[in-house]
This record gives structure tokens, sequence and C-alpha cells, in this order.
């Protein structure tokens, strides 16, 4: 951790405001990344962001480690949208069936020839329970048992989860469904 980041850190366990202000901007870019992965429109992702930043701000007088406060405060803004994705979208628990597959590939070729953007569009499309646990299985890279944790699942409710995603995923894809509205 920098010296000036650690300043900041010691700044914010005494509550200094102006302090506080610089742990929050220099957070934002990268946890509003975060948070734009787990919602479809900026407004919800600010609004994880600043819950997930209270939080922070309630907890770092409790913060001993050095040189990890950026991934403790990833770790809560995680927990922060999961939070929020499973309020609004309880998890239903799922068995795995025969359809189940876990090797659903999709072409390379034409994941090279799209934009940040629209993958993006393609993820917000899925369900929110395929989204998230793809997000924190693609992205977060927790594994299958982790996510149950998270989630209180069962790490099989997770594989389906992230096989239907696949599915889906390669499915809009290759019929090029992402460049439509989601309705």
């Amino acid at each position: 951790m920098s010296i000036e980041l650690n300043n900041i850190i010691e700044g914010c366990k005494n509550q200094d405001r102006l302090l506080q202000k610089s742990l929050y901007k220099h957070c934002y870019k990268p946890m509003m990344k975060v948070c734009g992965r787990y919602t479809e429109d900026e407004e919800t992702a600010a609004t994880m962001y600043n819950d997930a930043m209270l939080k922070v701000f309630k907890s770092i007088p409790n913060y001993t480690e050095t040189g990890k406060v950026m991934g403790w405060i990833k770790t809560i803004t995680v927990n922060t949208c999961i939070d929020y994705v499973r309020r609004k979208s309880p998890m239903v628990i799922k068995e795995l069936n025969e359809d189940y597959n876990s090797n659903v590939i999709i072409d390379n070729e034409i994941i090279a020839k799209m934009s940040n953007t629209e993958i993006k569009q393609i993820i917000n499309r899925l369900p929110k329970n395929e989204a998230l646990v793809f997000n924190l299985f693609v992205y977060e890279q927790y594994t299958h048992n982790e996510i149950a944790t998270l989630l209180n699942i069962p790490a099989g409710t997770s594989r389906y989860y992230l096989s239907q995603a696949r599915s889906l995923l390669k499915s809009m894809i290759e019929n090029n469904t992402y460049l439509l509205s989601k309705t």
C-alpha cells in the first residue's frame, strides 16, 4: 500500500471527512466496474457503491491488514452487490439434470469481435440468478463451493446457474439476440 493510501486509511479510521472523500474517489472507478457487473443501470450501480462505501467507513476502524485494502474493499463491494441482487431476485434451489453441460463452448473469434459494452449487455440480459453466479465465477473467480457459501445454496445449484448462463450466452451470441433490447 502506498504511503498516501496508508495515510488516507489512517485518516478514515479517525473519521476525517476529507480523507473519507479521498478514499471514496480513489475507489470509485474500480469499484463501480465491480458494481456495474451486477446491474444494468448506472444509478443502481452507484447505489450499490454508496452502500458498500458506507460499510467500508463503518468497518475501517477494525481494519488491520497492510497492503490489502483494495482487496478488502472489493470483498465488501461484491458482498454488497450480492445482497442487493438477492433482495431483488431470491435464489431458487435447482437440481442438475441430464441437460447439464459444463463444457459449453463459445466461439472465441466471435467474442474477440465484441466490445466490452456488448459483452456487458449480454450478461445483463441473463436472468438475475444466472448473471450473479456467472459474475461470481468468471469475474470474481470464486469456486462453486465459495459461491454456495456466499449465497446459501448447494454447490450443485451454483453449477446449474452457471451452466444455464453459459448456454443462454452462447445462444444469444450465436443468434445475435444480444443486439435486441431487453424485454
